[in-house]
C-alpha cells in the first residue's frame, strides 16, 4: 500500500457506491466515456444505465458495455432527475449514489478522490469533482456552483481559466454539477432527489440549496477530475422530440429562486424577478434579439401563472429545511455581481465598437469553444508600444495634450462664448423635453430643442454632474474627432502612417475652426459625427440597403440637431451619392425621410426661416469670417493662422494630377467644394433670433471644416500615386502635409483651449440680480447699430434653454415696449416691463446713448454693477408674471419623437439569431 492509500481510512471499510449513467443521443462521446470507466482504481459497487429515447445508436453501445440487464429505457421527455429515480428503483441500496453524464469522462482516480472528501466529515451530504473542458482537457469549467439574486448561474471562474492547481483545496459551496456528483443515499431519499419540476436545468442548484437548508454540506473534491463536453449547452447534441424548449433554462432559474427563497425576502424576490424579467425583455428587443426576448416572456409566464404549483414546491422545501437562510448566505454570490456583469456587457460593447473581438464572450466564462491559452497565435510582439500599437499610442498622446491644453477647464462646469452652462442635473434636460411651460425669462411654450435629447441620454449615468458630458466634448474634441476620422480612414486608405496623420489632422481641423475656444458645442459635436456620416454613406454606396439608409439618416439628424446647417450639407452629400451610386436610390430616399422625420418640429422651427439654419446649439453669437478666411480654413481672428492651410490646398490640387487615384480625389474635392460653397454663402447672409431685431452674421465653422477635411481626404487618397515620386519631391510633400497638424497642435498646446471658454460661474447678470425674484432684461448692442435683448431668469439659461422662444405676442409686445423705452423713455413703458416679470435692466457693455435714454425713464433706479463698463437699473414695484401652459399635444409630440428615435435605432441594429438549441449564456448544462 502506497502513502496515498494510507491516508484513506475508508479503504478499511469501503462504502458501497451505486453509479447511475443517463444517456440521450450521446453516441458521439460514449466510446471514450465508457472506456474511461474500465480503468478506475476504485470502481462503483453497482451500475445502472438509463437511456432516454436515443435514436443515434447510444442504446447499442450501452448494451455492449453493460449488458441488457443493467439498462432501463425511459420515454422521450424524461428529465434527468426522473431518469435517476428509474435507475435507483432497479438498483440495490448503496451508501452513495454517483451521477454521471454520457458526455463526461473520468480519470482512474476520480471516484477515489470523491470518496476521500466525502468521508472526511459526517455532515457532508454531497461532493463534486473539478470539471475541466473536453476536448481541450486543460481549461476549467466548474469547481462548485452558486447563484445570484437575479437567477444567474455562477462558477466563480474567469473566462478560459486554465487549471494550474489554484482551486485544489476542498471548500464548501452551494452546489455541484450533476455530472460527477457523489451524494449520500440517505440524504438523497430525505430530500426526495432532484426536483421533477426541473427536468434539465438548475436541478443541481436547487438540490444543493435544499441540501444546505437541511443542515448538510456540499463540498468540492478537486482531487477528483472529470472532463465534460457540455454538449447540450454548446448545441452539439442532436435535438429530438420531447426535449425541453429553449426558454426552460430561464424558467428553471426563476422557479429555483422563487421556490427556495424564504419569507419575507420571497415577496421582494417575487416582484423583483418579475419586473427585472420585463426589463430584460425590453433590453433584448432593443438589442435585436427577439428569440431571447420571446424566451424570457415564455419563462415568466410559465413561472408565474402557476401559483399553486409554486406553493406546493415551497411547502416541500419547508418540510426539510432545518437551517435558517442567514446561516448559508456566504454560499451565495455577492449582491453586486449582477451589476458587475452589466458593466462587463457595457465594456464589451464599447470595446467591440472600437475593435471587434474575434470570439464573443459573456459573463465570467467563455460560452464558445476557444483555443487553449498555449495554442494562441498572432500575439503582438515588438520593441515598443508605438511600433505595436501606433494608433493607440497617438490617441493616448492626443488625450494627454487635451488635458494639457484644457488646463483649468476640467471641473465640469464649462461655459463662455456661445456655450451656456449645463443644468444642475441631467433631470434639467429631461424636464426641458417634457415640461409644458419653460421658465426662461418670458414664459415660453415652444417645443424643446432636439439636441437636449441626446444630451439627456448621455448625461443620465452622471446624473448629478451633467457638465462632465459637455466638458468631455469640448476638452477632448480633438481625440474624439480623430477617432471617428480614423475609423473612416480604414475604408479610405490601407496605408497606416498617412491614415494616422490624416485622422490627427482632421481632429486638429476641428480645433483650428475656433469652435472649442469659442464654446461652439454645436460645431464640435457635428464635426465629431461628420466622419461617421461619410463612413455610413461610403458603405451605402458599396452595398445599398435600407438599414444603412436608415442609419445614415439617423447620423445626419443627430448632427443637424446640434448644427442645423449639417442638414444642408447632408442633403448635398445625398445628391452626390444619387448621381454617383444609382443602385442606392431607394436607400438614399430612406435616409432623407428618416432625417426629416427624426428632426421633426425642430426642423420646422428652423426651416420656417431658412437662414436660422445657421443657429447652432448655444447662444447665437455672430461669426467674423471673411471670404479669404473661409478659403484659408479660418473662421475669424484669434484662431490658427491661415497660412498653415496653404500647403494643404497646394497638395490637394496636386492630388488631382495622377490618373490612377483621380476618381476618389475628385469625389473628395466635390465634398470640399460643397463645404466651401456653403461657407461662402454664410458670409453673405444674416439671420435674426426671435429675441431681438439685430442681424447676426452666421458662424461658418462646420462647412469650413468640411472644406479643409475634403482637401485632406484628397491628399490621403492620392498617397498610392505619390509613392512613385522622386525622393526630394516626396519629402517636400510630407513636410507640407505635416505643416497643418503640427502647427495647429503647437498653437493648441501653447494657447490652450480656453478664452472665452472657462469653467467659472456664468456672468450673464451680476450675482445680486440673479437672486432677485424677477427677471432681468439684458440689453446688448448700440442705438446706432441696433439693440438686441433677452430676458434672463436667475443666472441665465442652461444649454438648451437659449433655443426656446417666447410666444409671438409676448415677444412683439416686449419688443414694442423696449423700442418705446429707448425712443421715448416713458414711465409707462417701465411699468409694462414689470408686467412681464422684469424687475431689472442690465447692459453689460453699456452704449453711452443707450444708457442716457434709460436714465431718463421714470420708475427706474440706477444700481451698482460689479463689471466695469456695465450699467444696472432696477424697476420700482413688484414684478408680475403671467403663467402659461402649452397644450398637451406638445408633450405627446415630444414623446412620439423620442419613440421615433428609439425605433429607428433599434431597426438599424443587427438581428441576432440562435445558433444552437438555446441562447448562449454563462450557465452550464446540467444534464447529458
Amino acid at each position: 500500500m502506497d502513502g496515498t492509500e494510507a491516508t484513506r481510512p475508508w479503504h478499511d471499510d469501503p462504502p458501497s457506491v451505486g453509479a447511475v449513467l443517463v444517456s440521450h443521443n450521446g453516441a458521439r462521446w460514449l466510446p471514450q466515456v465508457l472506456a474511461s470507466f474500465s480503468d478506475m482504481t476504485y470502481a462503483p459497487s453497482h451500475w445502472r444505465v438509463v437511456d432516454v429515447a436515443s435514436t443515434d445508436g447510444s442504446a447499442d453501445l450501452l448494451r455492449d458495455s453493460f449488458g441488457a440487464d443493467r439498462i432501463t429505457y425511459a420515454p422521450s421527455g424524461t428529465g434527468f432527475g426522473d431518469a435517476v429515480r428509474l435507475a435507483l428503483r432497479d438498483m440495490p441500496e448503496t451508501d452513495w449514489i454517483w451521477l454521471l453524464h454520457d458526455d463526461a469522462s473520468v480519470l482512474p482516480g476520480t471516484l477515489s478522490g470523491l470518496l476521500d472528501t466525502a468521508t472526511s466529515a459526517p455532515d457532508i451530504g454531497a461532493v463534486g469533482p473539478k470539471i475541466r473542458e473536453w476536448p481541450s482537457l486543460r481549461r476549467l469549467l466548474e469547481v462548485g456552483l452558486t447563484v445570484t439574486g437575479t437567477g444567474a448561474r455562477e462558477t466563480g471562474l474567469e473566462t478560459g481559466e486554465p487549471d494550474a492547481g489554484q482551486h485544489d483545496r476542498p471548500r464548501d459551496v452551494l452546489a455541484v454539477n450533476t455530472a460527477g456528483m457523489l451524494v449520500r443515499r440517505d440524504v438523497w431519499l430525505e430530500l426526495d432527489g432532484l426536483d421533477p419540476e426541473l427536468p434539465m436545468y438548475f436541478d443541481d442548484i436547487d438540490f444543493g440549496w435544499r441540501l444546505a437548508r437541511a443542515g448538510y454540506r456540499t463540498v468540492t473534491a478537486p482531487a477528483a477530475v472529470i472532463f465534460h463536453a457540455e454538449s447540450t449547452r454548446r448545441g452539439t447534441r442532436p435535438r429530438t422530440a420531447g426535449d425541453v424548449p429553449p426558454w426552460e433554462r430561464r424558467r428553471a432559474a426563476l422557479h429555483t429562486q422563487l421556490a427556495n427563497t424564504p419569507m419575507p425576502r420571497f415577496l421582494w424576490q417575487y416582484v423583483r424577478l418579475f419586473f427585472g424579467s420585463l426589463l430584460r425583455v425590453i433590453g433584448l428587443i432593443i438589442g435585436k434579439d427577439p428569440e431571447a426576448a420571446s424566451d424570457e416572456l415564455l419563462a415568466v409566464r410559465s413561472a408565474y401563472v402557476h401559483p399553486v404549483r409554486l406553493a406546493r414546491a415551497r411547502r416541500r422545501r419547508a418540510r426539510t429545511a432545518r437551517r435558517p437562510q442567514r446561516e448559508i448566505r456566504d454560499l451565495f454570490a455577492p449582491f453586486w455581481l449582477p451589476y458587475q456583469h452589466g458593466l462587463d456587457v457595457v465594456r464589451h460593447t464599447v470595446t467591440s465598437l472600437v475593435k471587434p473581438e474575434a470570439v464573443a464572450t459573456v459573463g465570467r466564462r467563455s460560452t464558445v469553444v476557444e483555443q487553449a491559452p498555449d495554442d494562441a497565435v498572432g500575439l503582438d510582439d515588438g520593441p515598443s508600444l508605438l511600433v505595436r500599437r501606433p494608433w493607440f499610442t497617438v490617441v493616448l498622446v492626443l488625450v494627454v495634450l487635451s488635458v494639457l491644453a484644457g488646463r483649468g477647464l476640467l471641473s465640469g462646469g464649462l461655459n463662455g462664448g456661445a456655450l451656456p452652462p449645463a443644468p444642475d442635473t441631467a433631470g434639467g434636460w429631461w424636464q426641458l423635453l417634457f415640461e409644458r411651460s419653460h421658465d426662461v425669462g418670458l414664459p415660453s411654450t415652444s417645443l424643446p430643442p432636439l439636441f437636449a435629447l441626446p444630451l439627456a441620454v448621455v448625461s443620465t449615468p452622471v446624473w448629478f454632474a451633467p457638465g462632465l458630458v459637455v466638458t468631455a466634448f469640448m476638452v477632448f474634441a480633438v481625440p474624439l474627432a480623430a477617432l471617428t476620422a480614423h475609423r473612416l480612414g480604414r475604408l479610405l486608405s490601407p496605408h497606416r502612417g498617412p491614415r494616422i496623420v490624416w485622422a490627427v489632422s482632421y481632429g486638429l481641423i476641428v480645433l483650428a475652426t475656433g469652435a472649442v475656444s469659442d464654446g461652439r458645442i454645436g460645431t464640435v459635436v457635428a464635426l465629431i459625427i461628420l466622419p461617421i456620416v461619410v463612413n455610413t454613406a461610403w458603405q451605402l454606396a458599396v452595398r445599398p440597403g435600407w438599414q444603412l439608409g436608415l442609419r445614415l439618416g439617423i447620423w445626419i439628424a443627430l448632427a443637424a440637431a446640434f448644427a442645423p446647417i449639417s442638414l444642408v450639407l447632408g442633403l448635398g452629400a445625398l445628391v452626390v451619392l444619387a448621381l454617383t451610386g444609382r443602385r442606392a436610390g431607394r436607400a438614399l430616399v430612406i435616409a432623407l425621410v428618416a432625417a426629416i422625420v427624426l428632426l421633426g418640429p425642430w426642423l420646422v422651427q428652423r426651416a420656417a426661416r431658412p437662414w436660422r439654419m445657421w443657429w447652432e446649439a448655444g447662444y447665437p453669437l455672430p461669426g467674423a469670417a471673411t471670404i479669404q478666411d473661409v478659403v484659408l480654413g479660418r473662421t475669424g481672428e484669434g484662431h490658427v493662422p491661415g497660412w498653415l492651410s496653404v500647403a494643404l490646398i497646394v497638395l490637394a490640387v496636386l492630388a488631382l494630377v495622377p490618373r490612377s487615384t483621380r476618381t476618389g480625389v475628385q469625389l473628395a474635392w466635390i465634398g470640399a467644394l460643397l463645404g466651401l460653397g456653403v461657407a461662402l454663402a454664410g458670409t453673405l447672409v444674416t439671420y435674426s433670433t426671435p429675441a431681438g431685431p439685430a442681424d447676426i452674421v452666421p458662424w461658418v465653422g462646420v462647412p469650413t471644416a468640411l472644406w479643409l477635411g475634403g482637401l485632406a481626404t484628397a491628399v490621403l487618397l492620392a498617397v498610392p500615386a505619390a509613392s512613385s515620386w522622386p525622393r526630394p519631391a516626396l519629402a517636400a510633400a510630407v513636410v507640407a502635409a505635416l505643416l497643418l497638424p503640427v502647427g495647429a497642435g503647437v498653437v493648441w498646446v501653447v494657447q490652450g483651449s480656453g478664452d472665452p471658454l472657462d469653467d467659472e460661474r456664468p456672468d450673464t447678470v451680476p450675482v445680486y440680480l440673479a437672486e432677485r425674484p424677477g427677471s432681468t432684461l439684458v440689453l446688448t448692442g448700440s442705438v446706432q447699430d441696433g439693440v438686441d435683448y433677452r430676458v434672463v431668469t436667475g443666472e441665465g439659461p442652461f444649454l438648451g434653454q437659449e433655443a426656446l422662444t417666447p410666444s409671438a405676442s409676448d415677444t412683439s409686445r416686449l419688443s414694442a415696449t423696449v423700442r418705446r423705452l429707448l425712443a421715448q423713455s416713458a414711465g409707462e413703458d417701465v411699468q409694462a416691463l414689470s408686467s412681464f416679470g422684469i424687475d431689472a435692466i442690465y447692459a453689460p457693455r453699456a452704449d453711452d446713448e443707450l444708457a442716457r435714454r434709460i436714465d431718463a425713464a421714470a420708475y427706474l433706479s440706477p444700481s451698482g454693477s460689479d463689471e466695469p463698463g456695465s450699467r444696472v437699473w432696477t424697476v420700482t414695484g413688484d414684478p408680475e408674471r403671467e403663467q402659461v401652459s402649452a397644450p398637451l399635444w406638445h408633450v405627446l409630440l415630444t414623446g412620439l419623437q423620442v419613440l421615433a428615435w428609439l425605433i429607428a435605432i433599434v431597426l438599424t441594429l443587427p438581428v441576432r439569431r440562435r445558433t444552437g438549441p438555446a441562447s448562449p449564456t454563462t450557465e452550464e448544462d446540467t444534464t447529458a
